[in-house]
């Protein structure tokens, strides 16, 4: 994942709109995925019904980076304009070509088009951060890696990643 520290996952979170209706979306959700993200989420929601940014900030660095799955997977219902649009877009304009650059292996991915696919992970990351300025939010690792997850499957992103990090 891209570099994020616990006052970029602060600083995105203090800009959502409606981080209490966010949380109730991810528990709706996501609660068949275990009790463990039912209660994270329940935790984090407490923190925020006080309405104290004091104490949300608090159950951020008291869980960040431990938890970073279960906050990658929040923002993206904080801002759920922004991920369908980016990620809408990137997958329109990127799928067809993008999936032809690697292979899935028994072993894992396999890159058949090094220059395409580093190229296009550029153009990607590229657009995220674009996205992120237009919609006037925090351009930082942390909500980059909510998009980047957004749009790529766990063994890709890992291809991913390490593509940006030589970037």
């Amino acid at each position: 994942m891209l570099p994020t520290t616990v006052s970029d996952v602060q600083e995105t979170f203090g800009s959502a709109k409606n981080l209490n209706a966010a949380l109730k979306n991810f528990i709706k959700r996501e609660s068949r995925s275990g009790d463990q993200v039912v209660s994270f989420a329940k935790d984090f929601r407490t923190a925020v019904t006080t309405g104290k940014a004091a104490t949300i900030n608090a159950f951020i660095e008291k869980n960040y980076p431990r938890k970073e799955v279960y906050f990658l997977g929040v923002a993206r219902y904080a801002f759920p304009e922004l991920v369908e649009s980016c990620v809408g877009r990137i997958i329109d304009q990127y799928a067809e070509s993008f999936n032809q650059t690697y292979e899935r292996l028994e072993q894992g991915i396999a890159i058949k088009d090094a220059k395409s696919f580093a190229s296009i992970v550029r153009e990607v990351h590229q657009m995220v951060k674009g996205d992120i300025q237009a919609a006037e939010l925090p351009v930082n690792g942390f909500l980059e890696n909510s998009l980047l997850s957004s749009v790529f499957e766990i063994d890709v992103l890992t291809e991913v990643m390490k593509e940006l990090s030589r970037a």
